[in-house]
């Protein structure tokens, strides 16, 4: 028990920072809710719960790719939170004497016992999250600069530690004032009383009077520190784990041009709620720029620095959209450069390594959507691709009567001709219209007709799938080419679309069920592996050092990474090399988010920095199932001097040719 003048300190203390931080939180949460409405959050609670609370307790979250500092995190989190009842043991005992949150029992002792080598684990956390930061210094957590003030951070870690230590110190004094522990067998309580054993017994009761309230103070500090800071990310961070997509990564969801004269976000207020969320969300940690192609090659996102300047923008119109006005600045005027906007890739990288789950990607795509819809502001690259999706419904501009003609020599069927297929091949502009992508159909076609596989083409029915349209921002486009493409199949009778291209593959399974169609895709590596299981097409290996890219659309965005490497290990009859960072940690080609059809001015090539991966372990031979990430890693081979760098080949030229011996 304090005294009676303590106790009344104590109370006003705790009503004035209570009420701080549930003003500035309920602040926060209005800020939120001047998103835009997203109804697709609130499905299946129980599971959305479940799966909150196993990863904000496990913190696996936090250990995933950084195994040694996620496990520091870790017991820095789990000794903060079980750390409250020794807390609330001492707030609500300054009032009532001899309290016990649990009781005076077994339990009581076993969990004080416990809360010792709690305290101790949590000094060692914060000790090794403080040399890392503050010593080791890496990239992740000083580039871009922090937008929050530089001693939030340490201000936290000082007061964990501190908590701790007072807790430790104050408890060791008040035993030995007492004349014994508040329960016995405490193991490190006693070696914090040994401090204090040299001292005067009329010290012991000034130092634990002095412990406690230094303890207290700390405790508030966290409530007047954490509205303020990253450190938000302890509550918001749940919240948003709880909200997460539950739609496959990178998910777009379609624009409704009968509802509304503006497009794209211009304003924060035009972004759905669950994107604030994520500003609010944000670590700072640096994962998300550590995996992202466009900053490790130099350009100028970071998709931490958007997060972090748009939850800056957020804060300071503050009292702007709390009075239900629009922000002053719209976002691309101050807060995220087109350079930064146009560099992304829509890779995915990004929202897989992201502790809170973010959604990077839609955020972006969204800025891009106003850009290009609103305000006809993109890359000069893009005209033609747009004025060719627009004209022939593709971005090479081709005209549709050249649809088919790669097929010329093949036996290839139409659809308008048989009516029914058991696969609909969706060929896809870049299997029709790019030099390499149609010698990848050509290799495909010859595999289909020699496994006798029922199959046929749309030829000049088919159109751009609308993907480029659609990450690029020209979502007006991309819906016109999907409702097209959804009309067309939807007249004929197949079991499944097959397509060799994983942005297509995207786009029909996962985003045109918003157009009225729903279609069973499956993407050619996986039809070459169950023809090669089943003994339908025989082929002869050959021992070449072969290396697998992993398309960023096929393998991290739809989860299909097997498939491939079997066709391989069947190519050369053992296991295919491995790049440093491959399968759901593999590095992008560069092609994606429309990039395919832009310059890199800026910093290195995405694509030459992945083939010098594969030069590296010395492959002869690199292996895509993505006809972009030909393109951009046969581009980059042929920029070696003397075109010397490895050979680049779709998995169906590799299996085409151990079939006949020829490719052509």
């Amino acid at each position: 028990m304090r005294t009676a003048l303590e106790r009344l300190i104590l109370l006003g203390l705790l009503l004035a920072c209570i009420g701080y931080f549930c003003r500035e939180i309920l602040i926060r949460i209005r800020l939120v809710r001047c998103g835009t409405q997203d109804d697709a959050r609130w499905d299946r609670p129980w599971e959305r719960l479940i799966h909150m609370t196993v990863k904000v307790a496990s913190q696996t979250c936090a250990m995933r790719n950084r195994p040694v500092v996620g496990l520091l995190h870790a017991l820095v989190f789990w000794g903060f939170v079980l750390f409250s009842v020794a807390t609330l043991n001492q707030v609500i005992g300054a009032f009532v004497r001899d309290f016990s949150l649990l009781g005076h029992n077994r339990l009581n002792t076993l969990w004080f016992i416990a809360v010792d080598w709690i305290a101790l684990l949590t000094m060692i956390g914060v000790a090794g999250l403080a040399i890392r930061r503050y010593l080791m210094r890496p990239e992740g957590l000083i580039r871009p600069q922090p937008l929050s003030p530089p001693w939030h951070s340490a201000a936290v870690l000082a007061l964990i530690f501190g908590l701790m230590a007072t807790y430790l110190l104050g408890q060791g004094v008040e035993g030995l004032a007492a004349g014994k522990f508040f329960v016995p067998g405490l193991p490190f309580t006693p070696v914090a009383a040994g401090l204090f054993s040299g001292l005067e017994p009329a010290a012991w009761a000034g130092w634990s009077r002095l412990l406690w309230w230094l303890h207290i103070l700390m405790v508030l500090g966290f409530l007047l520190l954490i509205p303020q800071s990253k450190h938000l990310h302890l509550l918001a961070g749940p919240v948003n784990l709880f909200f997460r997509s539950r739609r496959p990564l990178g998910f777009l969801h379609k624009s409704d041009f009968d509802k509304s004269e503006e497009f794209g976000a211009t304003r924060l207020t035009q972004l759905p709620w669950k994107a604030l969320l994520d500003f609010m969300s944000c670590v700072d940690c640096g994962r998300c720029q550590d995996v992202c192609p466009a900053y490790q090659s130099g350009k100028p996102l970071s998709p931490k620095a958007v997060m972090m300047h748009l939850r800056k923008q957020l804060l300071e119109e503050k009292t702007t959209l709390l009075r239900g006005e629009s922000p002053c600045q719209p976002i691309m005027a101050q807060w995220v450069t087109p350079e930064e906007l146009w560099a992304c890739t829509t890779c995915g990288a990004c929202m897989q390594v992201c502790p809170v789950m973010n959604e990077h990607i839609p955020t972006l795509v969204e800025l891009r959507r106003a850009q290009v819809m609103m305000a006809s502001a993109f890359p000069v690259e893009l005209n033609p691709a747009f004025r060719g999706l627009e004209t022939n419904a593709n971005p090479w501009n081709i005209g549709a009567h050249e649809r088919a003609r790669w097929s010329e020599g093949l036996a290839v069927p139409l659809m308008a001709e048989r009516g029914e297929a058991e696969y609909l091949w969706f060929v896809g502009c870049a299997g029709a219209f790019d030099d390499r992508g149609k010698q990848s159909s050509r290799a495909l076609a010859k595999i289909l007709i020699a496994a006798g596989v029922d199959f046929a083409i749309l030829g000049t029915e088919e159109k751009c799938c609308g993907d480029p349209a659609r990450r690029s921002g020209n979502e007006y486009v991309a819906q016109m080419l999907a409702e097209e493409n959804v009309a067309v199949l939807s007249r004929y009778r197949f079991k499944r679309v097959l397509t060799a291209c994983p942005h297509g593959y995207h786009m029909i399974k996962n985003e045109y069920e918003a157009f009225g169609g729903r279609f069973e895709v499956v993407h050619h590596s996986e039809l070459i592996a169950e023809l090669l299981r089943s003994g339908r097409i025989k082929i002869g290996d050959v021992s070449k050092r072969i290396v697998y890219h992993d398309s960023c659309y096929l393998g991290r965005y739809n989860g299909i990474y097997q498939a491939p490497r079997q066709v391989l290990k069947a190519v050369q009859g053992g296991p295919c090399m491995e790049m440093p960072r491959h399968g759901n940690q593999s590095f992008c080609c560069g092609a994606g988010g429309g990039r395919m059809f832009m310059e890199e001015g800026v910093g290195e090539r995405i694509n030459r920095l992945r083939l010098a991966e594969a030069e590296a372990i010395g492959a002869e031979q690199v292996a895509t199932a993505c006809p972009f990430c030909l393109s951009m890693l046969a581009d980059a081979s042929q920029e070696r001097e003397g075109g010397t760098g490895p050979q680049v080949l779709d998995i169906a030229q590799l299996v085409a040719q151990r079939m006949d011996g020829s490719m052509s």
